[in-house]
């Protein structure tokens, strides 16, 4: 295979592995959370459950019960109807002991300090008052009240905390061993593959020149000696003749599949009129198709359909199939070329000869597979095929129909 080939399959791969990353890392990252909800839940915040300030309201305020506040890191004041504070204990609510009208408006509207959650209740006794409790809030509350508490209490939980993000973080370096372990074994046995591919090319390269080049060989050297008949020497050149046309069409479509399959190949795409591309080429095979015996009929529109193609390419596409046409069937076989368009062109190159058997179809595309074994052909030309046509955005199937049925699809020009 070839490193064009090689670069998309080893692309691919890393781009699953990219997404696979993204989608464990997102999973990975909600893990601590998960596991401190699953904490809170069999641990819950004792404040969840505490009488709600209005419910510790009372006529003196000093009775008030506030050490579960105290205990979570927060504080708590009363705010008289002069607006005097008095600090109950804890951490302190308030910076001032007297607050304008302007700062007590402020602060019943909204506080500033989002770190703290607070919790008002207003008292309507003799002596009326405002009852302000304060508790950190969410995670910052822990890591604060964790580092910052001399509370034994408090001990717990940051050995949990340490347990959660050791947990954490030896799942994400436990992750990132085996992806790079995995991804080396696959992109490993992908290089193993493609040497395999590579032996194989060279191989059938070898074979399929192997017998022409030893046939010229042998016959010029039958032609050096003296004593050979005029005509035995014209059967002779004959077969050199044939047999370099034959290695010349081996090397040449080993030169285009290796030139498509090279990771530096880009096509050069022209808009040209396909309805009119494919007229001209008929013409030029009609001659041909007379002379070899071969009945044909076209279909192709009068109006003009434009398509982005490199024309070179495309001419190949469609000789290949027109060769094989000819080449494996004989004389009185029709093929018929057409062309029809919508949202894509379909063209079809077809034919009613012998047709390729069933248990053959699945591999026809495959570089150097020969359905008939006897075949002089070089076992390139569907593969040159069918990436000239993927090069373009198209595709090309073999329709399960008499004979030999080839649709190709392409888009069309966009301009």
């Amino acid at each position: 295979m070839s490193r064009k080939r090689n670069g998309r399959t080893t692309g691919k791969l890393l781009v699953r592995r990219f997404i696979g990353t993204i989608i464990v890392t997102i999973i990975l990252s909600f893990l601590p959370l998960f596991l401190i909800a699953v904490v809170s839940a069999f641990h819950p915040d004792p404040l969840e459950t505490a009488p709600s300030a209005f419910d510790r309201l009372c006529e003196d305020p000093r009775d008030i019960y506030i050490q579960d506040y105290v205990d979570r890191g927060g504080g708590a004041a009363v705010v008289d109807k002069d607006l005097h504070v008095t600090e109950l204990g804890g951490k302190r609510v308030f910076e001032t002991d007297s607050l304008t009208v302007e700062q007590w408006a402020d602060f019943l509207k909204d506080s500033e300090d989002f770190s703290y959650d607070y919790k008002l209740a207003y008292y309507g006794g003799e002596e009326p008052y405002w009852l302000v409790l304060r508790a950190p809030v969410s995670l910052r509350f822990v890591l604060s009240f964790n580092i910052d508490s001399d509370y034994p209490s408090s001990y717990p939980t940051v050995i949990l905390l340490m347990v959660v993000f050791s947990i954490y973080f030896a799942v994400l370096i436990l992750f990132a061993v085996l992806y790079s372990s995995k991804t080396s074994k696959e992109l490993k046995a992908i290089e193993d593959e493609e040497e395999k591919k590579r032996m194989l090319l060279v191989s059938e390269i070898s074979h399929d020149l192997k017998t022409p080049l030893a046939s010229m060989q042998g016959y010029s050297e039958m032609l050096l000696q003296k004593d050979v008949d005029e005509y035995v020497r014209k059967d002779y050149l004959q077969m050199i003749y044939d047999n370099s046309v034959r290695t010349n069409e081996i090397l040449g479509s080993l030169f285009m599949y290796s030139k498509l399959e090279s990771a530096g190949y880009r096509i050069v795409s022209e808009r040209t009129d396909i309805c009119e591309f494919t007229r001209l080429l008929i013409a030029s095979y009609i001659t041909r198709f007379e002379d070899a015996g071969f009945g044909y009929e076209f279909s192709v529109p009068e109006e003009e359909v434009f398509v982005d193609v490199d024309r070179e390419l495309l001419r190949r596409v469609f000789e290949n199939l027109i060769e094989n046409s000819m080449k494996y069937n004989d004389p009185g076989t029709k093929i018929f070329i057409g062309i029809e368009h919508g949202k894509d062109i379909r063209i079809t190159v077809s034919d009613d000869g012998r047709g390729i058997p069933e248990e053959h179809r699945a591999r026809i595309w495959e570089p150097f597979y020969r359905a008939d074994q006897t075949s002089k052909g070089s076992g390139l030309g569907l593969a040159i095929v069918k990436q000239i046509v993927e090069m373009h955005g198209g595709k090309i199937v073999l329709l399960p129909e008499e004979g030999c049925k080839w649709r190709i699809t392409l888009p069309q020009s966009k301009n």
